[in-house]
């Protein structure tokens, strides 16, 4: 009798893993990873004169939100801005923050030629879709994880252009939800 619970005893213990600790440390560490890779598909920026380089006393304000498809093709975007007169154009632009860079991604208009949006502008100025044939500049021809990526490391913003100021009335970094 006593083999045979030995043996029933030894069956058990190789036939049924344990649950060590690390293993749920692993599975725990995983769900975080995916939070945020969740978390970081989706971007915002705040727009003001006082984020332009160098800054201004305008009173203008805005907003962008960013959303990377779960494929990572496409990132949908929204711009929406208050107080702005006379636009000619928006984009997204690869710098740092207090640094100004060249343009990577035209929000308003979808792409050249600049157009005059006459008088004041109060909600939606853009809404659409980027994908890697609409990058310019320093990352044309590349994927979009190449934009993705300077999303990510705080090295893109927003920056919306008038005729009152045409290198750039209001600016925001770009930064992960």
């Amino acid at each position: 009798m006593k083999v045979i619970y030995v043996v029933f005893i030894a069956v058990f213990l190789f036939a049924f893993p344990s649950c060590e600790k690390s293993d749920v440390v692993a599975d725990a560490e995983q769900e975080v990873i995916l939070k945020k890779a969740h978390l970081m598909s989706r971007f915002k920026a705040h727009l003001s004169g006082g984020e332009e380089v160098p800054a201004n006393t305008s009173q203008a304000t805005g907003q962008a939100t960013f959303a990377l498809s779960k494929d990572g093709t496409m990132i949908s975007y929204k711009l929406i801005v208050a107080n702005l007169e006379n636009v000619t154009m928006s984009h997204i632009h690869m710098g740092a923050a207090g640094t100004n860079g060249g343009v990577v991604a035209w929000l308003y208009p979808s792409g050249p030629p600049a157009m005059l949006l006459q008088g004041t502008t109060n909600g939606i100025l853009a809404e659409g879709v980027i994908q890697a044939e609409n990058l310019i500049g320093a990352f044309a021809g590349q994927p979009l994880d190449a934009l993705v990526d300077a999303m990510m490391a705080g090295n893109a913003y927003v920056n919306v252009h008038t005729t009152a100021f045409p290198g750039g009335e209001i600016r925001g970094q770009i930064s992960g939800k």
